[in-house]
């Protein structure tokens, strides 16, 4: 039989983790709303998923504030490796199904992090197709710039132009 203390923080623990979990689920279907509102271009849609976002977000960092008192208060460090090790010193079940549920946190979180690079990856090249268009509209050379992508010097016609007047 375990302790109370243990088995209080290890269903408050268990309770945040899950929370975290279906944050983090409804931030990723928030991540595949805007994928679709940036491919479609639809920008009442992404920027009602952006407030919605916003919100999730919000309701992510009070979890993770949340469990981070928890842990303070049983002198548990809140980085990774410290969590892992203190849920794996927690007795049999618990220790078990905390396991478990840590993660399916930790799935869930890279599972967000890919959706987000693929949405900056889908909107970076939206804006690199858009500045092309409107280089085309306005005339401009695609080699008449100042500087390229990686910061350098790019060609820029107008300065040659410029001194030779």
């Amino acid at each position: 039989m375990t302790d109370q203390p243990t088995r209080d923080i290890s269903i408050q623990l268990g309770a945040l983790i899950d929370q975290g979990v279906a944050l983090l689920s409804q931030l990723q279907q928030l991540l595949d709303t805007e994928l679709s509102a940036l491919e479609s271009r639809n920008l009442e849609l992404l920027k009602q998923n952006n407030q919605q976002k916003q919100e999730c977000l919000l309701g992510l960092d009070r979890n993770i504030r949340e469990r981070n008192t928890l842990l303070a208060q049983h002198q548990v460090d809140t980085k990774r490796d410290a969590v892992v090790a203190f849920i794996g010193s927690l007795p049999a079940p618990a220790s078990d199904l905390l396991q478990q549920a840590w993660q399916r946190l930790e799935q869930s979180l890279e599972q967000v992090r890919l959706l987000n690079q693929r949405n900056e990856q889908t909107l970076l090249r939206s804006k690199q197709n858009t500045d092309q268009l409107l280089a085309l509209l306005q005339g401009h050379a695609q080699g008449n710039t100042i500087y390229d992508q990686k910061g350098d010097k790019g060609r820029y016609e107008g300065q040659r132009s410029l001194g030779k007047a």
